[in-house]
C-alpha cells in the first residue's frame, strides 16, 4: 500500500529537527537578516525542505517557482535571481556567525555549487562524530536506521515494563495508577502489535504535546520532524499521519498566499486522508481532518468532523482545542465559550492548554470584555501558552472598555515582542467572516499597532 511523502523516498538521514529548527528562528529574527526579507525566505525554505526529507530534491528551478513565483515560461531565466540571491545569502550567513551566531550550537550553510543545505553541530560530538574528515568537515550526522528504530523501541519495552510495576506494587498512588491504566493498557497492545508501532505512538504523542500555541512557526516544524519520523519508523500508525496533517494545515495558515501555502494545504489533507483510511474511529484522526479541512477554508466540514472527533472523546483537552479555535474562526462564539468552559472544568494544574485563550476570544467577540480580559490574566498567571492572538484579544478589549492607556501598552507589548508577525493577515486567514477579523484590526491600528508591510513603505 503506498504512503503520502512528505520527505525524500530513500532519504533516511534526515537530520533530527529540533536544534535545526531553533537555530534557523535564531537566524530569521537576527539583527544580520534584518530587511532581508528576501534571503529570509530564500533560508527558510531550503531548510525546511531539508528538515522534510527533500533536501536533495532542493534544485534553483524549484526555489524559483515556490519562494519567488517565478518560471521560465513567464519570467525567462528566473535562476539567475537564485543563484544571486544564493551568493548574498552565502555572505549574509558568513556575517551573522561572525558576530551575533559565533557561539551557535547549530550552523547553517549554503556550499557552492548548489542549494541543500549543510548542518554543523560544532560543540555536539554525539551528533558530529567529534572530529573532521580529510577534507576539514565534520563527520556527518548518522542516519535514521531501522536498527536505530528499533533500539529505541526496545528502550520503549522497558519503559512500559517499568510503568506497569510501578502503578501494580504501589498502592500508595492508587489515584495515579488508576489514571494512567487506560494508558498503559494502550501501550501493551501497541507493544503487543509490534516494537515499531508503541515507539511511532510515543514519538507522536511527545510531538502532539508541541503544536501549541499554534502560532509559533518554530514548534510546528518541531513537531512535524518527529510526526515524520513517526512515520517513517512505522508507516501503518495512523497517528503520525494525523499529526503532521494537523502541524502542516497550522503552517498554511501561517503562510501568505502563493504557492507555498497551497503546497501545505494540498499536503495536509493528504495526511488527513491517509490517518483516515488508517483508522477512521480514532478521535484524533477525526480532529486532524478537522484542522486540515479548516486550514483549506472548508468550514463547514471542519465544523462537522470537529463535532464528531469530539463525540468521540468528549474529554480530550487538544481535541477541544481545535474544536474550540474551529468555532471561533466559524463564528460560533457561544460554542466556542461553552466548549472551553468544558475543557477547563476537566483540566488538571499541570496542563498548559490553550483552552482559556479561545475562551477570551469567545468573550470579547460576545462583548464580555472584561472577562475576556480576567481570564486572559489568570491563564498568564498558570503559565498557560501566550500569543500574538492572545495579545491582540487584550489590545482590543482595553480598546471596547475605553482603556486606551492600556490598550497603547498592550499594542507597544505586541509590537515589541513578535515585530515581523503580520497578526492582521494572519487573522483575516482565521476567520470565515472578515468583518471579525477587522474588529480586530481596526482596534490594534487605532491602538498604534502597525503592520510589518506598513512599516517597509
Amino acid at each position: 500500500m503506498e504512503k503520502p511523502v512528505i520527505s525524500a523516498e530513500n532519504d533516511t538521514s534526515a537530520p533530527d529537527p529540533a536544534g535545526i529548527a531553533a537555530a534557523l528562528s535564531d537566524i530569521l529574527t537576527s539583527g544580520s537578516f534584518a530587511n532581508a526579507d528576501r534571503l529570509r525566505n530564500f533560508l527558510e525554505y531550503v531548510v525546511t525542505e531539508a528538515i522534510d526529507g527533500r533536501g536533495n530534491g532542493i534544485r534553483g528551478k524549484t526555489i524559483a517557482q515556490d519562494v519567488y513565483g517565478r518560471n521560465a515560461a513567464t519570467d525567462g531565466d528566473p535562476e539567475n535571481v537564485v543563484r544571486v540571491d544564493a551568493r548574498r545569502l552565502r555572505r549574509r550567513l558568513a556575517d551573522y556567525y561572525s558576530s551575533e551566531g559565533k557561539d551557535a550550537d547549530v550552523r547553517i550553510y549554503i556550499d557552492s555549487g548548489g542549494y541543500t543545505p549543510r548542518f554543523e553541530f560544532p560543540e555536539d560530538p554525539v551528533l558530529t562524530g567529534g572530529q573532521l574528515n580529510s577534507s576539514n568537515q565534520p563527520i556527518p550526522m548518522v542516519p535514521v536506521t531501522r536498527h536505530r528504530l528499533m533500539i529505541g523501541a526496545v528502550v520503549a519495552f522497558f519503559v512500559v515494563l517499568a510503568l506497569i510495576e510501578y502503578f501494580v506494587l504501589h498502592d500508595s498512588e492508587p489515584r495515579l495508577a488508576q489514571k494512567d491504566e487506560t494508558r498503559i493498557l494502550q501501550r501493551q497492545a501497541l507493544l503487543e502489535k509490534s516494537p515499531a508501532t508503541l515507539e511511532a505512538a510515543n514519538m507522536a504523542e511527545q510531538a502532539r504535546g508541541l503544536t501549541f500555541p499554534l502560532f509559533d512557526v518554530t514548534r510546528q516544524k518541531l513537531s512535524l520532524g518527529f510526526f515524520q519520523q513517526a512515520i517513517q519508523i512505522d508507516p501503518g500508525y495512523s497517528g503520525g499521519y494525523a499529526g503532521a496533517a494537523q502541524t502542516l494545515g497550522t503552517l498554511a495558515l501561517l503562510s501568505p498566499a502563493g504557492p507555498q501555502k497551497t503546497k501545505l494545504q494540498s499536503q495536509s489533507m493528504e495526511m488527513a486522508k491517509k490517518a483516515i483510511e488508517l483508522d477512521p474511529t480514532d478521535p484524533w484522526t477525526q480532529s486532524s481532518a478537522s484542522w486540515a479541512e479548516y486550514a483549506n477554508l472548508n468550514f463547514d466540514e471542519a465544523v462537522r468532523l470537529s463535532t464528531r472527533a469530539h463525540a468521540l472523546a468528549p474529554k480530550d483537552g487538544n481535541i477541544l482545542e481545535i474544536y474550540g479555535t474551529i468555532s471561533l474562526a466559524n463564528g460560533d462564539f457561544q460554542v466556542a465559550r461553552d466548549l472551553s468552559n468544558l475543557a477547563i472544568s476537566q483540566q488538571s494544574k499541570e496542563d498548559r492548554q490553550a483552552n482559556r485563550n479561545i475562551l477570551a476570544v469567545a468573550y470579547f467577540f460576545l462583548g464580555n470584555y472584561e472577562d475576556a480580559l480576567n481570564t486572559l490574566k489568570i491563564a498568564a498567571e498558570l503559565g498557560e501558552p501566550i500569543s500574538p492572538v492572545v495579545v491582540s484579544i487584550q489590545v482590543s478589549a482595553s480598546h471596547a472598555l475605553g482603556d486606551m492607556e492600556q490598550a497603547r501598552r498592550y499594542a507597544s507589548a505586541l509590537q515589541m515582542t513578535w515585530p515581523n508577525v503580520p497578526i492582521d493577515k494572519i487573522l483575516l486567514q482565521m476567520f470565515r467572516f472578515p468583518e471579525h477579523a477587522n474588529e480586530i484590526n481596526r482596534r490594534l491600528e487605532d491602538s498604534g499597532w502597525q503592520s510589518p508591510q506598513g512599516r517597509d513603505q
